[in-house]
C-alpha cells in the first residue's frame, strides 16, 4: 500500500482540503470576474482559454487539423494539388495539367486561401454550396495530405488542447478501416446474411487488429518525437492523455460496414488505447438512411460477443433535421442507438424533439447517464440549428449530461474554447455550468474506472474519498487506505483529481481579477 499512498497522496490531500472549506474565496472571485466579462468577447475569450476543460470526447482527428498544416506537410512530402477540385494527391505532379506540386504554390496567397476555403467551412455563407455539403466534401480533399503524418496530426491536436488547459482527448480515427473494407470486398465471408457468431474470430480481422496496433505504436512514437516528449524542451501536449475511438464509415455496403465494426470491437478488446467505437459519415446519406436500423442491430449483436467493449459505444445519432430528410427519418435514430446498439453516449442528438416521447426519452437518458456530445458550430453549419432551435437547453433542463466538443476543429476553423464561449454567449451559462461541462467530459469518458464524483455539478466526491468533517477528529487510517486504493487503480479518477487541482490553481491565479460586487453585472 505504500506505493499507492505515495502515488496519490497529493490528490487525496486536495480533496480533504476541499471538503473542509466548501466554496473557496478564490472560486468566488473567479465567479465574480466571469460575471464581469461575460459580455466582453475579448476578455471572455481570454478567461475561457485558460479555464480548465476536462476533455474533448467528439473530435475527428482528420478534421481536427488546420488546412495550413496539410499544405505544409503536403509540400514537404512532394504531394500535388488539383487547382480545380483542390484535392491533394500523390506524385508525380503535373503543373501544365493544373496539378502542381504543393511546394510550388505554398506561398501563393491567392491559391493558399482558395485551398483553405476548400479544406474548411470558412466563408461557406458566401458560396452557392450549403454548409452541409461543404463540410462533408472537405475530407476527400485533404485526407491524402495526412498520410504518413499521423504522428504530426496527434501532435497538433494534443498541443492545441494543452494550450487551452484540456487534459484528455478521445480522438476518432479510421486506421485499419480501409483494409477491413478491402477484406470484406475480396469474398463473401462478410455477407450480412451469415450468422455473425461465425465471424467473431475471423483470422483476417484478428491479424488486421494486430497490425493496426503496431501502426499505432509507430504513430505515437512519431507524435512523441515531434513534441520532444521526455526531453527538457518537451511540449505541453505530451501531458495530454489521448485515447482512441475506432470510427466506422457507415456509407459503404453492408459487408464492408460489418467488417469495419468487427475490427473496431477487436481493437477495443485487444488494445487498451482504444476505448470505444463510433459510426461516422452523413446521417442523411441514402445508404445510412436505408441501413440505419440494421447497423444499430448489428452493433448490438456483435457487442454481445465483446462484453469488455459494451460500455464504449458512442454514436452519431439525430444529426438530421426536417427538410434535410423526410419526416419518416426523424425522431427515432437516437432511441434506436440506445435500444438496439446499446450506445452510452450520443453525438449531436439535435433531432430529439421529433421523437413523439422526447421528454420521457430525456428523462431516461438522465437516469441512465447517457451523455450528449454537443457540437454547436458544427450543428449550425451542417444543419442550420442554432440558438433556441438547438436542444441543449432542454437537455440541461431534464438533467441529461452534456459536454462540449468541436467535432472537426480544423474544418470548422475553431477550437474548444470557441465552443465554450459560444455556449456562454448564446445560453447564458453560469460559472457552475462551465465546471459541470468540463467535469462531464471526464466523468462520461470511456477511460476505465469509476467516477470520482458523485455529482459533476456540485463536485461532490464519492463516499470512498468523502471525509466529511473528519478533520476535526483526525482521519481514520482505513478510510484513507480505501480512498488511496480507489485512486491507484482508477485511470478516470486520477484525471478527475487532476482537473479539480487545475480548477483550484486557475481560481487562485487571478489576483488582478478580484473585483467588488459593484463591478459585476
Amino acid at each position: 500500500m505504500k506505493s499507492a499512498r505515495s502515488f496519490n497522496f497529493a490528490f487525496l490531500a486536495l480533496f480533504i482540503i476541499a471538503r473542509y472549506g466548501g466554496v473557496s474565496a478564490a472560486e468566488l472571485d473567479a465567479r465574480l470576474y466571469f460575471q464581469s466579462v461575460r459580455r466582453d468577447p475579448a476578455l471572455l475569450r481570454n478567461f475561457l482559454y485558460a479555464f480548465p476543460k476536462g476533455g474533448e470526447l467528439h473530435n475527428h482527428l482528420d478534421g481536427a487539423i488546420y488546412a495550413e498544416s496539410y499544405i505544409r506537410w503536403g509540400a514537404e512530402d512532394g504531394k500535388c494539388i488539383d487547382l480545380e477540385s483542390y484535392m491533394v494527391s500523390f506524385p508525380p505532379c503535373d503543373a501544365t495539367a493544373g496539378r502542381p506540386a504543393l511546394s510550388e504554390v505554398r506561398f501563393d496567397a491567392d491559391v493558399v486561401n482558395r485551398i483553405i476555403d476548400a479544406f474548411s467551412i470558412r466563408n461557406y455563407e458566401r458560396r452557392e454550396v450549403s454548409g452541409h455539403d461543404q463540410f462533408f466534401s472537405t475530407f476527400r480533399r485533404f485526407v491524402p495530405a495526412g498520410v504518413g503524418r499521423e504522428g504530426h496530426m496527434l501532435a497538433e491536436s494534443s498541443a492545441r488542447s494543452a494550450r487551452q488547459n484540456v487534459i484528455y482527448l478521445e480522438l476518432l480515427q479510421s486506421w485499419g478501416m480501409e483494409q477491413a473494407r478491402q477484406l470484406a470486398s475480396a469474398g463473401a465471408e462478410f455477407n450480412p446474411g451469415r450468422p455473425l457468431s461465425e465471424l467473431i474470430r475471423h483470422p483476417g480481422i484478428e491479424a488486421l487488429a494486430a497490425a493496426t496496433s503496431l501502426k499505432l505504436d509507430a504513430i505515437e512514437e512519431q507524435w512523441r518525437a515531434v513534441l520532444a516528449c521526455g526531453q527538457e524542451r518537451a511540449d505541453a501536449g505530451c501531458g495530454v492523455t489521448v485515447r482512441y475511438l475506432a470510427q466506422v464509415i457507415r456509407t459503404f455496403p453492408r459487408s464492408q460496414v460489418l467488417a469495419q465494426t468487427l475490427l473496431a470491437y477487436h481493437l477495443i478488446e485487444k488494445d487498451p488505447r482504444y476505448v470505444g467505437l463510433n459510426f461516422v459519415a452523413p446521417e442523411d446519406n441514402p445508404i445510412t438512411l436505408r441501413d440505419y436500423r440494421w447497423q444499430m442491430e448489428m452493433i448490438g449483436e456483435l457487442g454481445a460477443h465483446f462484453p469488455s467493449a459494451k460500455d464504449g459505444i458512442t454514436l452519431h445519432a439525430g444529426e438530421v433535421d426536417l427538410g434535410l430528410v423526410p419526416p419518416e427519418h426523424l425522431g427515432w435514430h437516437i432511441r434506436a442507438a440506445l435500444d438496439l446498439a446499446g450506445a452510452r453516449r450520443i453525438g449531436h442528438g439535435t433531432d430529439i424533439f421529433y421523437d413523439p416521447q422526447a421528454t420521457q426519452l430525456m428523462q431516461r437518458m438522465a437516469e441512465q447517464g447517457i451523455l450528449v456530445e454537443i457540437n454547436l458550430t458544427s450543428s449550425d453549419a451542417i444543419l442550420g440549428i442554432t440558438g433556441d432551435r438547438h436542444p441543449i437547453r432542454a437537455y440541461l433542463k431534464y438533467n441529461v449530461p452534456v459536454a462540449l466538443s468541436t467535432d472537426d476543429e480544423g474544418v470548422a476553423r475553431i477550437d474548444l474554447t470557441h465552443e465554450y464561449q459560444r455556449a456562454v454567449e448564446t445560453y447564458k451559462l453560469t460559472y457552475n455550468d462551465l465546471k459541470y461541462l468540463s467535469r462531464n467530459a471526464l466523468a462520461y469518458s470511456f477511460l476505465p474506472g469509476e467516477s470520482l464524483l458523485e455529482s459533476t455539478y456540485t463536485g461532490k466526491i464519492v463516499d470512498q474519498c468523502d471525509y466529511g468533517s473528519a478533520g476535526d477528529e483526525g482521519l481514520e487510517e482505513d478510510k484513507v487506505e480505501a480512498c488511496l486504493e480507489f485512486m491507484f487503480r482508477n485511470d478516470k479518477a486520477k484525471l478527475q483529481a487532476e482537473l479539480e487541482r487545475r480548477f483550484e490553481e486557475f481560481e487562485e491565479n487571478y489576483p488582478q481579477m478580484k473585483l467588488s460586487a459593484d463591478d459585476a453585472d
